[in-house]
């Protein structure tokens, strides 16, 4: 499974241009739900939240924004699923590829897009002072990053613990693996403030629970689509090279 980092990059690209299709169809339109009812809110238009059909042809811009975004989004996925899969290919050797890819898959998820929208709960456009703007990323791209460290050390024990126990003996470090994490995370959780602006009185619950939900499938499509394209593609070329070894094709 060599050269797990150039395959995985190109299909954070791929992935997260099919992850933007998705987006494109389902959510752009609540999107543009917001910003119609934001507009209205601002002229001083009444408006009863229904969801108008006028918007369903969006904005050109918002589209290709989002699409160039979550391209980047998934090479940036890519660089973390990589090192998440070598280290739990050294955590569990003699395990399949597809389930390394799904165990750093998942983690990725979690540690990276989950618990972090648990803590700084998404929010549709025109939901946010300003003003509160750059701490409210600040904060956020610091629970990405320790939140991340915590996932991967997690691997990387369990790894320790594999080499060094064996058989029933390993449960009862592994519990401790986890009970550590649980308090690092809870630590994590009440120690970076979360930032959070009071949602104005235009925005129906429904509309932030939609688009709550779809993003965090989209976020789920992104990081396992990345994982098992990447093992299924290399899977696919190792099997290629077996099948037509270099002696038989040059003789051929």
């Amino acid at each position: 499974m060599a050269r797990v980092l150039p395959t995985a990059l190109v299909m954070g690209v791929i992935v997260g241009l099919l992850v933007a299709a998705y987006m494109n169809i389902i959510n752009v339109p609540v999107i543009e739900w917001a910003i119609n009812l934001e507009s209205r809110a601002a002229a001083g238009a009444a408006d009863d939240g229904a969801l108008p059909l006028d918007f369903l042809a969006g904005l050109a811009g918002q589209r290709i924004g989002l699409s160039v975004g979550l391209a980047v989004v998934g090479v940036l996925y890519a660089a973390v699923f990589t090192g998440l899969y070598h280290l739990a290919r050294r955590a569990t050797p003699g395990w399949s590829p597809w389930a390394w890819a799904a165990i750093a898959g998942l983690l990725g998820f979690w540690g990276v897009s989950m618990y972090t929208q648990i803590k700084f709960p998404l929010n549709p456009p025109g939901v946010g002072d300003e003003a509160t703007l750059l701490a409210r990323q600040g904060f956020q791209f610091l629970f990405i990053v320790v939140s991340t460290i915590a996932v991967a050390a997690v691997l990387y024990a369990a790894g320790i613990v594999n080499r060094t126990a064996a058989g029933a003996a390993r449960w009862p470090r592994y519990a401790v693996i986890g009970i550590a994490y649980a308090v690092v995370a809870l630590l994590l959780a009440y120690a970076i403030p979360g930032v959070r602006d009071p949602a104005p009185d235009w925005l129906p619950p429904e509309l932030t629970i939609m688009f709550r939900s779809i993003t965090a499938a989209g976020h789920f499509l992104l990081w396992m689509g990345i994982a098992f394209a990447t093992v299924g593609f290399l899977r696919y070329r190792e099997r290629g090279i077996h099948a037509y070894p270099p002696s038989a094709t040059t003789a051929r």
